[in-house]
């Protein structure tokens, strides 16, 4: 199981001193699971070609690989400074060369913030730190296709206040140094990113001005937007013509099959989806459809076909497909999970997929027809945790954002170890606090979003 996940499970739940703490390091720690449901998965990429290979970025569980299709995974990404992927980027030239944005930038109130971008070039098996420690919450990592030493990072910054490191920045040797070339101001950061796969000289980004506070949150302004490039990233103009002037997240694809065609998922009171057939000189509104964007600070994404400009996927609650350049949409992947976060398509077969959401992974190879849930990654987000008074071995349950409330053993006879079928789920949503009646372990009473309060009795069943 990830060291970052089990011992961030125990930082929250256990209320310790500095000196406490020091003594974790000390510890060591034994996987319980519960490994038979996801958790919230921020980045999802493949090898073009190859369905052995995949990476899996998490909000809170680091990084993961399976060179087997999804069979089993192992972590990658546990002795780093952070545990939360914001955005991963393989190299097109050469798929051993990874790069990490850390930080995840889908701003809800329990987001991790991350120090900034990694880059391995093993596959993922030893890890070099680029630099970029500040911007906290990085949304898109993106290389350029003929010059593996330029690529370009997308910075949401801080989420609670302003800071300077955020924007878009750009390398040109292959991350060693960093210049920052789009930058509003210390309140707006940089929300999506793509780059024209024939000329890269083409870039838009999207720029948006998220702040949270305890209570509230502050999500777009005028400033906010979409910006272009023409010269690599290296200067910006802000494009206007048909979109609207309040604007908040944003999400901006460019057709891979006709770069001059491009599309914008927006947070507005206005439309929600915009298209571009001149690359980006003037915007048609497309669609009002809320559920293409409906909660914009935690998803506001989009992908577009490899082979088909019309055709293309709305990454929000749920995951839509439209085969008429926006116009109509049909949800696809509702018997999977909800709260999409990211699809790849490979491009040289664009009828498989992998989206991530918050209950984890999923594939399909007819182009989201079918699903298969791929729930063998314990990647459960616990906000806390109880372990009840029975012996010989006590019981734990907890409660995990979007996933439930599970319970399951500390440890079993079986020389099998812990196995998923002994973890059971003791209620549905989102779980918060549980704890096992005194003197009766079988009667647990949990919570779920919404004030909803659940009692159940495993010794009955009911």
């Amino acid at each position: 199981m990830n060291r970052w996940l089990v011992a961030t499970l125990l930082a929250w739940t256990l209320p310790a001193s500095a000196s406490d703490v020091r003594h974790f390091s000390n510890w060591e720690y034994r996987a319980i699971g519960p490994a038979n449901m996801g958790g919230r998965t921020t980045d999802v990429e493949g090898v073009p070609g190859n369905p052995a290979v995949v990476y899996v970025g998490t909000g809170g569980g680091g990084l993961w690989k399976s060179v087997n299709g999804g069979t089993t995974w192992t972590p990658l990404w546990e002795r780093e400074g952070s545990y939360s992927v914001g955005d991963l980027a393989l190299d097109p030239r050469n798929p051993e060369v990874v790069w990490l944005g850390s930080g995840e930038a889908n701003m809800r109130n329990s987001v991790s913030f991350g120090d900034g971008v990694y880059k391995s070039t093993d596959g993922g098996k030893s890890w070099t730190h680029l630099g970029l420690k500040d911007t906290e919450h990085i949304a898109r990592v993106l290389v350029s296709p003929l010059d593996s030493n330029t690529a370009w990072v997308c910075a949401v910054g801080h989420q609670a206040g302003p800071n300077p490191e955020r924007g878009v920045f750009m390398t040109t040797d292959g991350g060693i140094t960093w210049k920052k070339t789009l930058f509003l101001d210390d309140r707006h950061g940089c929300a999506d990113m793509d780059v024209d796969p024939k000329n890269p000289n083409i870039l838009f980004a999207a720029m948006w001005r998220f702040e949270r506070k305890p209570w509230n949150h502050t999500s777009g302004s005028e400033q906010s937007g979409i910006f272009k490039s023409a010269d690599g990233g290296r200067t910006w103009k802000k494009l206007t013509a048909g979109l609207p002037k309040l604007i908040g997240r944003v999400g901006v694809k460019v057709a891979p099959s006709s770069p001059n065609v491009v599309y914008v998922a927006c947070e507005s009171k206005e439309g929600t989806f915009y298209r571009s057939v001149n690359a980006g000189d003037t915007w048609a509104e497309m669609t009002r459809e809320r559920e293409v964007v409906s909660r914009g600070f935690y998803y506001a994404d989009l992908r577009v076909d490899p082979s088909d400009e019309n055709r293309v996927y709305a990454v929000a609650g749920s995951l839509q497909v439209s085969l008429d350049a926006g116009k109509t949409w049909r949800v696809i992947a509702n018997r999977t999970h909800v709260d999409f976060h990211s699809l790849w398509i490979d491009p040289q077969n664009p009828r498989r997929m992998w989206h991530g959401q918050d209950g984890g992974i999923s594939v399909t190879y007819d182009r989201g027809e079918t699903w298969d849930v791929v729930n063998n990654i314990p990647l459960g987000q616990f906000y806390q945790i109880h372990a009840d008074n029975r012996a010989p071995f006590y019981q734990v349950t907890g409660g995990l954002q979007d996933n439930g409330t599970w319970t399951g053993p500390s440890r079993v006879r079986s020389s099998a170890g812990i196995l998923n079928e002994h973890w059971q789920m003791v209620s549905f949503g989102d779980g918060f606090h549980a704890y096992s009646r005194p003197g009766d372990p079988d009667i647990i009473i949990s919570e779920s979003q919404g004030g909803a309060i659940i009692l159940q009795d495993f010794r009955s069943g009911e």
